[in-house]
């Protein structure tokens, strides 16, 4: 009897401090995956250049309504998202390029290439916020995924181009 007590006991410990607190909770704040933003850009001057980020910087407007986007290639390509107010910045939100919100901030995308010199504003297209969550261990930061379907044309119309891609994870502070 006195070693099933032990064998009980031994066996009750070992459970006890197997067993974790989120055993089967909600894993809606996991850790954050590493930033990502991947384009293709295709038409014009690019033929399906394969745009993979290198820097990005993600912050609020100071107004707090509008979300700036900004990131460069190792080849020195840039892109800047550009998305006002319109729906908030919430899971499964879409930005339609060209809509202007009531402080009159229009979502846009800009597309600047390095060796031509040439920058493609969006005509047509959207930016799909998939997620947008709390950091798990940054207070006060959020991180942010989504896709996006784009043509954007240069300043004088003579030259047009697409962008399809998505950006997962991107870290700003609300």
């Amino acid at each position: 009897m006195k070693n099933f007590l032990i064998f009980s006991l031994t066996l009750f410990a070992f459970i006890t401090v197997s067993c974790s607190t989120d055993d089967g909770a909600s894993t809606t704040n996991s850790q954050a995956q590493e930033a990502e933003f991947q384009a293709t850009i295709d038409g014009d001057t690019y033929s399906s250049y394969s745009f993979e980020m290198r820097v990005y910087e993600a912050k609020k407007g100071t107004n707090g309504n509008t979300l700036s986007i900004d990131v460069a290639d190792i080849n020195g390509e840039m892109i800047t998202l550009f998305l006002n107010g319109t729906g908030g910045f919430s899971n499964s939100t879409v930005k339609e390029m060209g809509d202007i919100d009531s402080e009159n901030f229009t979502n846009y995308v800009l597309i600047r290439q390095s060796g031509t010199q040439i920058s493609y504003f969006s005509s047509t297209g959207r930016v799909t916020i998939l997620k947008n969550r709390e950091h798990p261990t940054e207070a006060g930061h959020r991180l942010i995924s989504g896709h996006f379907d784009i043509t954007a044309s240069s300043i004088d119309g003579t030259n047009t181009t697409s962008m399809t891609g998505s950006f997962t994870e991107l870290d700003y502070v609300e």
